[in-house]
């Protein structure tokens, strides 16, 4: 290594003395005329310092000849006057000649002087310009010494990239080989997985279809004797009609139906479940009233089963599938699908026998706070924030009539079996009437006080209840299109604008939540408070009664969902 390095740095050194040189020819040339110039002129400034100094001695000899000649003249020599005065005259121009030339002397010397201190600031600026060029050359050394040695590490560094890159590559080429082996692993047993997920699915929809046969059957089996019990009680017993409190049971009615001869106000809680992680958004029974749903901030959709007997609820399944909490539930009048409106701008539809999300309807701009079947179990209706209410055909799963509101939509209701008529709760504290079959989709608007929170239509669709945040609830003629009743309380405060109301089958009663956790439930034909309800510890967002009128569900803010009845 050492014998390798000795070449290089005489080579090295022999390299900087050839530029030094070069560089000494290039500087020194423009310098040498100049210092020939200077040693010149020194050279001239001697002899003319020493003819001046032998003029100088001449003048003054001149002049003490002069001043004798004019003392003599003045004495008065007459014989030696002319030849005098001639040679006076004479010296006289010859003083003036070389005063002349004194001057001529001291001009010349005034120049040479002007011009070697010109030559020596020259001379002084081109020693300056020479130290920096030596400064800088001496700069450059330096830094072509540093860029050699990085040079020699950079090769070193470089050689050692190579080398971990061959390895890198060698890696690469044997990871690309796994990598190959295992995609077809993976691939088969993506296969394989499919397979077992399809055969999965098989089963558990034949198990399922094989549970739904078997509690069919028992159930039938169990209305049948509770049928036969209620036969032979009922042979014995007279029953007289009466108007006091005539409340029927569930069991005297089919099991696909609930039919509401009177409906009855609870007066305790006779159930109570944490039903979600958070809060409970909405309640709402089937038509049949053997089930209800709940919805909750958790974007779950539940289902829950009541027991004839003990009245207390079972769950029944869990509906996925949502983003964002679910707001609003409806059931089809077949019970077949289960409707959801969430607040990820979409509303879904599941089958409510095997809990399968159906059909997922995106298109809004803005949280879906509500959302109906319209007519039947293919159209339903939704309303947003984003000011529109869109009608949505299930069989060709698209938007097929997009609604321009005006105002963000809270709730909605249909109007008639057919699904032509919509009504449609506002924030803009409007109520608006929609007809489908109209091409330019206006509306008939009636405006109330407070922001619309929740709309409930009557069984005989005569009677529009609105709830409001100015604290009211609001009974409308829909036929005569004006407000025939208003209820509110001391203490009785509308918390949300979701807030949902409730009217019992029968058009009798109407109830709503508070925020300080009561429930206070009207009569609709004395106008007067009938009774307040107090078991939640958190705001009441939502009251459901049951289709037969005996029962009422509610729901809170901290996952409490409450069954009440007045047994």
């Amino acid at each position: 290594m050492a014998t390798s390095m000795e070449p290089s740095f005489s080579v090295w050194k022999a390299l900087v003395l050839k530029r030094l040189q070069t560089r000494n020819e290039l500087e020194s040339g423009n310098f040498k005329a100049l210092l020939e110039t200077h040693n010149k002129l020194f050279n001239n400034l001697d002899s003319v310092r020493a003819q001046n100094l032998q003029l100088q001695i001449q003048v003054e000899k001149l002049r003490q000849e002069n001043s004798e000649l004019q003392i003599k003249a003045q004495s008065g020599i007459g014989s030696t006057g002319g030849t005098k005065g001639e040679k006076t005259q004479a010296l006289e121009q010859k003083l003036f000649r070389l005063q002349e030339e004194l001057t001529d002397m001291h001009r010349k010397k005034g120049e040479n002087a002007q011009q070697l201190i010109d030559l020596s600031a020259q001379l002084q600026e081109k020693d300056k310009e020479l130290q920096l060029k030596d400064t800088r050359l001496l700069e450059s050394d330096v830094k072509i010494s540093a860029y050699e040695d990085e040079l020699k590490n950079l090769e070193k560094a470089l050689m050692e990239l190579q080398k971990t890159n061959e390895t890198l590559k060698d890696e690469q080429d044997a990871l690309q080989l796994l990598y190959t082996k295992t995609e077809d692993t993976i691939r088969r047993v993506q296969e394989e997985n499919a397979d077992l997920v399809t055969r999965w699915m098989q089963e558990k929809a034949q198990d399922a279809f094989r549970m739904n046969r078997e509690n069919e059957t028992w159930l039938k089996k169990k209305q049948e004797e509770v049928q036969k019990k209620l036969v032979e009680a009922a042979k014995d017993i007279h029953v007289e009609p009466t108007h006091g409190n005539p409340k029927y049971l569930e069991m005297s009615s089919p099991a696909n139906s609930a039919i509401c001869i009177c409906a009855v106000v609870p007066d305790r809680a006779i159930s109570q479940l944490d039903a979600h992680d958070g809060e409970v958004n909405a309640v709402r029974f089937c038509p049949s009233g053997r089930m209800f749903a709940s919805a909750g901030a958790d974007r779950k959709l539940k289902l829950w089963e009541l027991t004839s007997l003990t009245s207390s609820c079972q769950s029944r399944g869990i509906l996925m599938g949502s983003n964002a909490a679910v707001m609003c539930i409806d059931f089809d009048q077949q019970e077949q699908f289960v409707l959801g409106a969430s607040n990820d701008y979409a509303t879904r539809v599941w089958g409510a026998q095997d809990h399968r999300l159906r059909h997922t309807l995106t298109g809004h701009g803005g949280k879906v706070l509500a959302a109906r079947f319209l007519g039947d179990s293919n159209k339903v209706v939704s309303g947003s924030h984003d000011r529109t209410l869109k009608i949505w055909d299930l069989r060709s799963r698209a938007c097929t009539k997009t609604i321009f509101a005006g105002s963000s939509c809270n709730d909605l209701v249909t109007s008639d079996g057919r699904g032509t008529n919509i009504i449609s709760g506002h924030f803009d504290r409007k109520i608006r009437f929609w007809d489908t079959r109209s091409g330019d989709a206006r509306a008939n608007e009636f405006e109330l006080s407070g922001k619309i929170t929740s709309l409930e239509l009557s069984t005989d669709r005569q009677y529009l209840l609105s709830c409001s945040k100015d604290d009211a609830l609001k009974l409308i003629d829909v036929r005569m299109n004006k407000v025939v009743g208003t209820f509110c309380a001391e203490g009785f405060k509308v918390f949300l604008e979701y807030t949902r109301a409730a009217l019992s089958p029968d058009g009798v009663y109407a109830a709503c939540g508070s925020q300080d956790g009561s429930i206070y439930v009207w009569n609709m034909q004395t106008m007067k408070l009938e009774k307040t309800l107090k078991e939640h510890s958190a705001p009441v967002i939502a009251v459901t009664w049951h289709p037969n009128g005996t029962k009422m569900l509610s729901c809170d803010r901290n996952k409490k969902v409450i069954m009440w009845a007045d047994f």
